[in-house]
Order: C-alpha cells, then sequence, then structure tokens
C-alpha cells in the first residue's frame, strides 16, 4: 500500500483486494474513501471473503440489501490515519 495514494488507488492495484473494490463500487463508497478522510481500512482480502458460507457475499451485492452491504464494509473502516 502507498501512503500517497487513497485507499481505492490502493484497492485497484491489489491482486488481493479485488472482491474488496468490488464490494465497495456495489455500495457506493468510492467517492467516500476517495475522499481526504481520514480513514483506516481493515481491507479484508479475497480469501477473507472466500471464507464466507456460500451464497454470503452475492446476496450482499444485490441491490436490495445494499444498506446491510454499507454496513457491514464500514464496520471495517475507522474515522482515523492509523500507521503501522
Amino acid at each position: 500500500m502507498y501512503p500517497s495514494k487513497n485507499i481505492v488507488q490502493n484497492a485497484v492495484n491489489s491482486k488481493d483486494h479485488t472482491t474488496l473494490l468490488a464490494a465497495v463500487k456495489a455500495a457506493g463508497l468510492v467517492e467516500t474513501l476517495q475522499s481526504a478522510g481520514p480513514f483506516t481500512v481493515f481491507a479484508l482480502t479475497n480469501v477473507a471473503f472466500d471464507n464466507l458460507p456460500a451464497g454470503t457475499l452475492e446476496t450482499l451485492v444485490k441491490p436490495e440489501n445494499k444498506g446491510t452491504l454499507i454496513t457491514v464494509l464500514t464496520y471495517h473502516v475507522v474515522a482515523i490515519k492509523a500507521t503501522a
């Protein structure tokens, strides 16, 4: 991850976060996560999404479940800039 890039730019450049990026897009959170923040995202990897029960992700990304998807994704975001 590059500190000079925003969260979405970093996710786009990560082969391990393609599912997260798709979920962020489905939730309509791209613009929010591209803003100045500050934000820290505890970014779920593709492997983490793969470990969900069968059908969970497919259900969450349906338009009628957008509110639930937003809730799940924002549980992984804090409004601070945390660095390791």
